[in-house]
């Protein structure tokens, strides 16, 4: 509710509550994802057939398909429906049983959920508390770190007319991924560098506009102008 109401949504922006964004990021990202499988002869009617059909040989395969997906807000506002698109992204990753470090090992005791919209990470049915130096905490935290990173990077894209919007969803992005930032080794005092997103979210007019509201139009050729 901060970023909403430092977005101004009293003075015409809408304030979507947490429930709906999370219900909507539920129903629209899976059935996507379960025609995504489908669409690569698949052939799954629910997640407990894809849950189902995922073994040590496939799991590769099934990463890249979830990894595949495009979620465009074309009203960002403050960014509340993309950040809960990332963590059901990664609720579902967990939920299949796909979600694995770097060298390709499942988290096999961690269990990612999300509740009231947010992301609840559980290791060993306890919550998890990310610890620096800590092999199995520090591998948890550098996993859900590096998949937050490839999301937000590469399947989130926002548009929003507002130019102040824009900065709150690359903020509330930066906000989420620092949330699992880690200590890097050997001496586990340095934090890991944050990435660059300010590319996937553009200020502009998602109605009527092809280009960015402050893009130089007078190189177009008259028939881009025409378009």
């Amino acid at each position: 509710m901060i970023f909403e109401k430092i977005n101004g949504y009293k003075d015409g922006s809408y304030f979507t509550p947490g429930y709906i964004t999370e219900y909507m990021c539920r129903e629209t990202i899976r059935r996507a994802i379960i025609e995504k499988f489908n669409d690569q002869g698949w052939h799954c009617r629910d997640f407990t057939d894809l849950y189902n059909a995922i073994t040590p040989l496939n799991i590769k395969e099934a990463n890249e398909i979830v990894d595949s997906i495009r979620i465009c807000d074309p009203a960002v506002g403050s960014g509340h429906f993309l950040v809960s698109a990332l963590n059901e992204i990664i609720a579902i990753k967990s939920e299949l049983g796909i979600l694995v470090d770097e060298t390709g090992k499942i988290l096999k005791n961690c269990k990612i959920n999300v509740e009231n919209d947010e992301l609840v990470i559980l290791y060993d049915n306890e919550f998890f508390q990310y610890i620096p130096n800590n092999p199995d905490s520090q591998r948890v935290q550098e996993t859900i770190f590096r998949e937050k990173q490839k999301i937000i990077e590469n399947c989130l894209f926002g548009v929003d007319i507002n130019p102040k919007s824009v900065q709150i969803t690359r903020l509330r992005l930066w906000i989420e991924l620092l949330k699992n930032a880690y200590y890097k080794a050997p001496d586990y005092k340095e934090l890991e560098t944050l990435p660059n997103i300010d590319i996937n979210i553009k200020c502009g007019d998602s109605l009527i506009s092809r280009f960015n509201l402050k893009d130089d139009t007078q190189n177009l050729t008259p028939a881009d102008r025409k378009k």
